[in-house]
């Protein structure tokens, strides 16, 4: 059954992927946002956080970039679903397709939007992975996920989002959580947001949970610099085992980083971010460097 149900996920990111009109997108893109129809003045930026935009973000959908340095445990995209007023049963449907390949590791998703309203967006996504070990050889993994974003009024933006990672079939988990934007004024923003996670039934009969919470604050010094600060940690953590919490609930981290934007597309981000050491279990920081991307104006 469960190899029948992995099979129907492939068929369908075959199809989904014929349909794809928007090329494929860096999984490591920052700053990108979502085009709405949505009407109304929001304090004008620079960058990519302009007017009737709504951020999208995903869990991260390669695990090797778990192991990497790293600000925000999610991923941001650019999607272009345009809301229509023609009268239908159901709104169009758009899609979109992102790729990630590391040396060792690839993934493909397919994400479906649709805008009911011109506040409203309804997405979902489905990721096919793979991981190749010298030791454990090739490992296969999916991810499903559904969420909705909501525009209250052109400055402030809620979301809601669940998912499930089969995690190689090891020690499957599911998450579910809400998380918001906030435009403060044209040069304060902040986001972030409370995830519940939880392992799904495993061989191993681990039972575990945690909240994470995660913030982040960004300020705007010129038209081409920027100032972020990070920070996000578990809370409310729940283990019916005396050994430690899996990595993806136990993974405090904070940190600051400088964005210097020297094309209209194209940017760098540096910093330092404290994580902690899976092995020692002490903070220890980082240097993190990353190039930026976000679309032509």
């Amino acid at each position: 059954m469960k190899r029948m149900y992995i099979l129907l996920l492939i068929v369908l990111l075959f199809i989904t992927q014929t349909r794809i009109f928007a090329q494929e997108i860096p999984v490591k893109q920052d700053s990108l946002e979502l085009k709405t129809g949505v009407s109304g003045e929001m304090p004008s930026l620079s960058d990519s956080l302009q007017s009737g935009q709504l951020p999208l973000r995903l869990p991260r959908l390669n695990p090797m970039e778990n192991f990497m340095p790293q600000f925000t445990p999610y991923q941001k995209f650019t999607l272009s679903p345009q809301h229509t007023d023609e009268e239908g049963i159901f709104p169009p449907i758009y899609w979109d397709g992102a790729a990630s390949d590391f040396i060792n590791s690839k993934s493909r998703t397919a994400i479906a939007s649709m805008m009911p309203s011109r506040n409203l967006l309804l997405h979902s996504s489905t990721t096919l992975g793979m991981v190749e070990t010298p030791m454990f050889g090739k490992g296969y993994y999916y991810i499903l996920d559904a969420g909705a974003r909501y525009m209250i009024n052109p400055a402030l933006m809620m979301g809601v989002s669940g998912g499930y990672n089969s995690n190689f079939d090891e020690i499957p988990f599911w998450n579910i959580g809400m998380n918001a934007s906030y435009q403060v004024n044209r040069n304060l923003m902040f986001d972030g947001g409370a995830t519940y996670l939880k392992t799904a039934g495993n061989q191993y009969n681990v039972n575990q949970s945690a909240v994470m919470l995660d913030l982040h604050g960004r300020y705007r010094i010129s038209d081409d610099w920027y100032l972020n600060a990070y920070g996000g940690m578990p809370v409310m953590k729940r283990n019916n085992q005396s050994g430690p919490m899996l990595p993806m609930m136990n993974a405090p981290y904070y940190g600051g980083s400088a964005e210097y934007w020297f094309k209209p597309t194209m940017g760098v981000e540096g910093g330092m971010i404290w994580i902690r050491d899976m092995f020692s279990g002490k903070m220890r920081p980082q240097p993190k460097l990353e190039l930026l991307f976000r679309p032509g104006k």
